[in-house]
C-alpha cells in the first residue's frame, strides 16, 4: 500500500493531497509502483483512506501490502499538517542513497517514521543509523500499539529520546483525534513511575515548530519525593522480588555479589536519588556502583577520568545501545545526577576541578526531601 504512484510519463501523484472525485477519475489511467515498478492500482473506498496498492502480489522491498488502516491515515494527516503550515514535504520519498523510504520526509532532512506494529529492534537500529550516517534527523512517532501505557518494553525504551530541558521523552501520534503527544520528563521510582505529557491539534500547529518543543521548553516541572518512604519502600520491593527470583532483581543481586556484596545489605548511598531513568531502571544500582567504587578507590579524580572509566566497565555489566540517545549521551547523564547527590551530601568535594571522596557513611534519617526537575537538576533537602 502506497500513497503515491507514477504514471506511465514519470508524472508522480500523491492521493493525500486529492479529494475522492478526483481520485476516481485517476483511475483511467495506468500508475506504477516508484519502488519495484510494477504496476499499482487505485483503492478508492469508505474504510481506509485513498491509496495505491500492487495489481499482483510481488515481492516489494520498498512498499508493504500489510501497511495498516491507522499507519495509512497517519501519514495523511502529517502531509496535511505540513501543507496547512506550509513546510515543504515528501511523502514516501524513496531516498536511494540509503535504498529507505520514510513515511514522510520534511525540509528533505527530517524523516519522519510513524511505528504502528512491533519491529525487531535489530531493524529499528539499522533504519535509524542508516538515516543517521547520511546526516538525517530521524523522528519516531508511535501509533496505538506502542503507546507508553506501563512499564516500557525493551522496544518502547529504543524509542526514547533525551533532552537537558525535558528529560526522557518520546512521540505518539494518536490518528482518529489527529493530535500529537509528547510524553517527558519519564522517571521511574519505588513508588511508580512518574511523567509529564503535553498535546497538540496537528492541524491546529505546525509540526515542525511542535517536534522542536523538546529544545525550545521553558517549562520548570518538578518531582518532589520523601528520601527515607522511597529508601524503606525499595528494599521492600527487592526482598518481594528476591523471594520470588525474579529475573531482573537475581541479575542485579549477581553483579553485588560478585563484588561482595548483598542487594538485601546496600548502603544507602546507592539508593539515592530515588529516580531512576526509564532505561537503566534498577541495573541503575550497577552504574553507581561503578561511580562510588571508583570514588572511593581512587580519592581524587577528573570528571574526564570518571566519565572514561565508567564507559569502558559499563560494557561489561550493562547494554547501553540506544541509537536515539547515543552511549555517551546516557553515561554523562546518569553519572552526572548521582554525583550531584553525593556532592549535595557531602560524599564528595570539588576542588581544582578534581572530585575529592570525603566520607563513606550515610544516615538514612538525615533525609528529608529530594527533588528532580527540569530543565534536569537534582536537589536533596537534608533535615
Amino acid at each position: 500500500m502506497m500513497l503515491i504512484a507514477k504514471s506511465e510519463t514519470n508524472e508522480y501523484v500523491n492521493l493525500a493531497e486529492k479529494e475522492k472525485e478526483i481520485i476516481e477519475g485517476l483511475k483511467k489511467k495506468k500508475w506504477f509502483c516508484p519502488g519495484c515498478e510494477e504496476e499499482v492500482i487505485i483503492k478508492n473506498g469508505t474504510i481506509m483512506c485513498s491509496h495505491f496498492a500492487h495489481k499482483n502480489k510481488c515481492d516489494c522491498h520498498i512498499f508493504s501490502e500489510n501497511e495498516s488502516k491507522e499507519h495509512l491515515n497517519g501519514k495523511k494527516i502529517i502531509a496535511e499538517s505540513c501543507r496547512k503550515f506550509g513546510v515543504p514535504y515528501e511523502i514516501e520519498a524513496f531516498l536511494p542513497e540509503l535504498n529507505q523510504r520514510p513515511d514522510v520526509l520534511i525540509n528533505k532532512q527530517i524523516a519522519i517514521e510513524f511505528q504502528c506494529s512491533p519491529l525487531k529492534i535489530e531493524r529499528f537500529k539499522e533504519r535509524t543509523e542508516n538515516y543517521q550516517r547520511h546526516g538525517y534527523q530521524v523522528i519516531w512517532l508511535l501509533g496505538k500499539k506502542l503507546h507508553l501505557k506501563n512499564k516500557p518494553s525493551s522496544l518502547q525504551k529504543q524509542f526514547l529520546y533525551l533532552s537537558q530541558n525535558i528529560g526522557f521523552y518520546v512521540w505518539e501520534l494518536e490518528v482518529i483525534e489527529k493530535k500529537l503527544r509528547i510524553l517527558y520528563f519519564l522517571n521511574n521510582t519505588p513508588l511508580g513511575e512518574i511523567r509529564q505529557q503535553k498535546e497538540w491539534l496537528l492541524l491546529e500547529e505546525s509540526l515542525l515548530n511542535l517536534l522542536s518543543y523538546p529544545q525550545k521548553s521553558r517549562d520548570t516541572s518538578v518531582y518532589e519525593m520523601c528520601s527515607e518512604v522511597n529508601f524503606f519502600k525499595q528494599k521492600g520491593i527487592w526482598n518481594h522480588q528476591l523471594n520470588q527470583k525474579q529475573k531482573n532483581i537475581m541479575e542485579l543481586q549477581d553483579y553485588f555479589y560478585s563484588k561482595g556484596l548483598n542487594v538485601r545489605e546496600l548502603p544507602c548511598v546507592y539508593f539515592f536519588p530515588s529516580y531512576q531513568s526509564l532505561i537503566l531502571a534498577e541495573k541503575e544500582f550497577i552504574l553507581r556502583h561503578l561511580v562510588f567504587a571508583y570514588l572511593e578507590r581512587e580519592q581524587r579524580v577528573t570528571k574526564h577520568d570518571l566519565y572514561h572509566y565508567v564507559n569502558y566497565e559499563i560494557s561489561n555489566y550493562l547494554s547501553l545501545d540506544y541509537s536515539l540517545i547515543g552511549r555517551k549521551q546516557l553515561i554523562k547523564y546518569h553519572v552526572s545526577v548521582y554525583l550531584c547527590f553525593l556532592k549535595q551530601i557531602g560524599v564528595i568535594g570539588l576542588e581544582e576541578n578534581q572530585y575529592v571522596f570525603k566520607k563513606n557513611e550515610l544516615d538514612i534519617s538525615n533525609f528529608e526531601k529530594e527533588f528532580l526537575g527540569i530543565p534536569l537538576k537534582y536537589v536533596m533537602i537534608n533535615k
